[in-house]
């Protein structure tokens, strides 16, 4: 129940006077009765105010539970919404993390958990490729793909998905960010679309459009469109190459008539502007203007046609026909090459029965056509060949489908005509034989040229006798019998004496009749199992074969010699030539040719040094000779690289005041074993082994440095002499070598003067006029040296262009003794001031000699007499003294204690 109020009672509701007990007592029922009454109504207000706010809960929990149901049928809604969706629908929470996803999803990709990261379900190379198109952020990344969606706002790309069964396959994604309403970025919805069979599509049409261009490029053909209103064009790839247009050409019609060549330009595009207006298709072929490229021939195809959509079209193609038009172009020259050629062509069927020749059929062996056409080539048999050639023949071409070799042919007229004829077999496509082509040619004549040649090859064009090769196989054929039989051979060698002086002085014509009538009396006077044969100038060699003993070849040799006694007469000569023979035997000197030729060459080498006119037989020792020989040659090969050889300088004085104006450059070699060799023993070494010219180059750089070197020390040198060797003048550069070095060193022209041996001016000098005068425009001064060994001839002499005359040591070593010296040193001193020369002597040693030559006017000496070959050191304390006036420098007198 409720308390009884508490308020106050109103001033008339007082309690009266305890004298009225009852009216009192009234009163209070009467209050209670009021107060009662205002609690009911209190009462009843607080009810009906509890029962307002339970039914706005109620509303409350009605609207709410009617929003519950709401939520969950439009979740449910959206389950069912995603759930029909075809594609992969992904729900994404705020931090990116899997939230739900659609049975589709669930269906096809790789299971993912909830909370799970979006890239789970990424390609590797995807995921990579994502992540490097983050910047750096401040936050964890839990999807690189969430990530890219909030900065972007919106994604949409193709990616690879992982498939529940395994493997990817390609998507077509897109994703947006989801909000709340009050704009709360709450996630991000994924949609995938299933494109892998786009994408096999996509792949497919590309395969399909590179097989087409393939196809196009293979075929060398290409497509092309036309608006005939615009003359706009498309052009395929292939179109595009063919018409040699670059990749910025705009396709026009224009731009197809300008890469015609321009003398088929006109005439094409007048055809195919017709055939447009006309309305008819047309064919054309033309070439394209390619500049610098080669030739391309090209087929248009065109048509006008009606396409959906796009009206009036012009289409068609354009091919490379440039290789047909080589075949059309190369089967027209084959059959004018058919027909032209100058060998003889037969085509036959597969019977056999002819079917076509040419012209050069006919002229080798005078069938015409219509003579052999439907016969067989068995009607031109010579009857020279055994059957079983043709058996061997027909057998080889039917089994390799070739066969070629010579046949000898009965011509028409009956005189057999070789041949050489090559048969080919062709073949269909079932392997059959279809037909037979036959070429050949006259051999006549090369069969007449191969025994010329093989006369040539093998034997001697001026003697007729075997040459080098014939007698090499010779040889070892007859070794090879010797060896089988146990029998001996000799190897004989043997050269003419004088025979040069008598080519020299009676002329070519002469020697050659001389050697053949050599040729013809060995011949004459050897057995006719023996070989005689010319190696060459005037060599020949006898080849001895079935030798009993050393006596029988003594014998043999005797019968040559003797036969060399009788005089040669030639028309108007009767010349007396002996000769010198070297002898080597098998088995005693070698068991090979080449022994035998190098033993036999060393004997008529000694023969000749000890007496001309005899003979000798090999010894070992010559052997031994010819490797000392060896030795010296590769020691001076190298000697050259070791730096071993020295120049010496002999100075030369005037005869009359006894001045130094010069010297000559000698070669000097030590050898690092053998100490100093002579230049006598190595310089012929060196001339015939070819060394003299990078030794000589040597000489004339070192003795121009030198004499340099002098030269800016104040020395007075005069001028320095270098002798120069044939050799050095037959190469023909000697004045551009001279030129070279005295630009290098820097040495004056007017200081070098070279020295000419007068044995090669005398066989030489009228070829090397040119050459020597080019010395003389340089300004260096000319020599010929050891006047009066040689023949030279005066009209010659005044030709050249020397300037010193040298006489040889041998005239004057025998002045004092010799009158004939004397007078032959006194006419050669004439001689060469009566042709201006300035004349010298040299090998003076005594004072008889020096006082000679001053009393017939010598102008120089060099020799013992007056001063050695000396170091160069030495040679310029002399050119010092010289320099100062100290009267040491003079020449000394000849024979004084000084002068050894």
């Amino acid at each position: 129940m409720s308390q009884p109020s508490s308020r106050p009672l109103p001033a008339g509701l007082l309690p009266p006077a305890p004298a009225d007990e009852l009216a009192s007592l009234r009163l209070e029922l009467q209050a209670l009765r009021l107060a009662n009454g205002a609690l009911e109504f209190e009462l009843m207000a607080g009810a009906e105010q509890a029962d307002a706010m339970l039914a706005r809960l109620e509303q409350q929990r009605a609207a709410l539970q009617s929003a519950r149901d709401r939520e969950q049928s439009l979740a449910a809604f959206s389950e069912r919404v995603m759930d029909t969706v075809g594609s992969v629908v992904i729900v994404l929470d705020a931090h990116g993390r899997l939230r739900r996803s659609n049975s589709r999803a669930r269906e096809v990709l790789r299971p993912l958990a909830e909370g799970d990261s979006v890239d789970l379900l990424l390609y590797p190379e995807d995921q990579m490729r994502l992540a490097g198109e983050l910047p750096p952020l401040p936050w964890p990344v839990h999807s690189v793909l969430f990530e890219l969606v909030r900065r972007r706002g919106h994604y949409r790309a193709e990616h690879r998905l992982a498939l529940r069964g395994g493997g990817y396959r390609h998507h077509l994604i897109e994703a947006v960010l989801l909000h709340s309403a009050q704009g709360k970025e709450e996630g991000a919805v994924i949609t995938g679309a299933d494109i892998g069979p786009l994408k096999q599509q996509e792949a497919e049409l590309l395969a399909s459009d590179a097989r087409f261009r393939d196809a196009e490029s293979v075929a060398h053909l290409g497509s092309w469109e036309l608006d005939p209103v615009d003359e706009r064009m498309k052009w395929s790839a292939e179109t595009r190459r063919l018409l040699g247009a670059s990749p910025d050409t705009e396709p026009t019609l224009a731009a197809l008539f300008s890469a015609i060549h321009p003398e088929d330009r006109l005439s094409s595009a007048r055809t195919f502007m017709e055939a447009l207006a006309e309305r008819r298709s047309c064919d054309l072929e033309f070439r394209i203007d390619t500049r610098d490229g080669p030739l391309r021939w090209v087929h248009l195809r065109a048509s006008l046609q009606a396409l959906p959509g796009q009206g009036l079209r012009g289409v068609g193609t354009v091919q490379d026909i440039t290789e047909r038009r080589q075949v059309e172009d190369a089967l027209r020259l084959a059959a004018t090459v058919f027909d032209a050629s100058l060998n003889a062509v037969l085509i036959a069927d597969g019977e056999g029965r002819i079917r076509k020749i040419n012209r050069a059929f006919t002229a080798i062996l005078g069938y015409e056509e219509a003579e052999v056409l439907g016969r067989n080539p068995s009607m031109m048999q010579s009857g020279q060949h055994a059957l079983s050639f043709y058996q061997d023949l027909w057998g080889q071409l039917l089994e390799s489908g070739h066969w070629e070799g010579e046949v000898l042919n009965r011509h028409r007229d009956g005189r057999i005509v070789p041949i050489w004829e090559s048969i080919t077999a062709v073949r269909d496509e079932q392997g059959a034989v279809s037909h037979f082509i036959g070429i050949f040619s006259d051999i006549s004549e090369q069969k007449a040229q191969a025994r010329r040649i093989h006369q040539l090859a093998y034997y001697d064009a001026l003697t007729g006798l075997p040459n080098r090769t014939l007698l090499m196989d010779r040889c070892r054929q007859a070794l090879s019998r010797a060896k089988r039989g146990h029998s001996q051979l000799a190897m004989l060698f043997m050269d003419l004496d004088r025979f040069k002086h008598i080519n020299d002085s009676l002329g070519h014509p002469v020697g050659d009749a001389l050697l053949q009538a050599v040729a013809q009396r060995l011949e004459q006077v050897v057995r006719d199992t023996d070989t005689v044969a010319r190696l060459g100038g005037d060599e020949f060699v006898v080849l001895l074969e079935n030798v009993a003993s050393p006596q029988d070849v003594d014998v043999s040799v005797q019968r040559i010699l003797q036969a060399f006694r009788e005089p040669f007469a030639l028309e108007e000569h009767s010349l007396s030539v002996g000769t010198t023979v070297g002898v080597s035997l098998y088995p005693e000197h070698g068991s090979d040719v080449t022994s035998l030729f190098k033993f036999a060459d060393l004997a008529l080498y000694q023969a000749k040094e000890s007496s001309r006119g005899g003979y000798r037989l090999f010894e070992p020792r010559l052997n031994e000779l010819a490797l000392d020989r060896m030795r010296l040659e590769r020691d001076l090969r190298r000697a050259l690289e070791r730096q071993e050889f020295q120049l010496h300088y002999q100075p030369v004085f005037t005869l009359g005041d006894g001045q130094l104006v010069g010297a000559e450059a000698l070669l000097r070699w030590t050898h690092p074993e053998r100490g100093p060799v002579s230049p006598a023993e190595f310089i012929p070494v060196a001339e015939d082994s070819g060394l003299i010219i990078p030794i000589g180059a040597w000489v004339l750089e070192e003795a121009c440095r030198q004499a340099r070197a002098w030269l800016d020390q104040g020395l007075a040198i005069g001028v320095i002499a270098v002798n120069v060797a044939g050799l050095q003048i037959q190469r023909g550069d000697l004045a551009e070598t001279v030129a070279a070095v005295l630009a290098r060193t820097g040495l004056p022209a007017e200081r070098l003067e070279l020295e000419i041996s007068e044995s090669y001016i005398v066989r030489h000098a009228e070829r090397d006029l040119r050459q020597l005068a080019r010395l003389r425009e340089l300004g260096v001064a000319l020599a010929i040296d050891d006047f009066g060994t040689g023949q030279t001839s005066l009209s010659h002499l005044w030709r050249l262009p020397l300037s010193k005359l040298k006489v040889d040591r041998a005239f004057i070593k025998d002045l004092e003794r010799d009158a004939a010296g004397a007078t032959v040193t006194r006419a050669v001193i004439g001689l060469g001031h009566g042709l201006g020369f300035v004349v010298q002597a040299e090998g003076v040693e005594t004072e008889g000699q020096a006082a000679f030559l001053k009393a017939h006017g010598c102008d120089l000496v060099q020799g013992f007499g007056f001063a050695r070959p000396m170091p160069a050191a030495d040679f310029a304390r002399r050119c010092a003294e010289a320099t100062r006036g100290n009267p040491g420098c003079i020449a000394e007198k000849p024979g004084s204690p000084g002068s050894g």
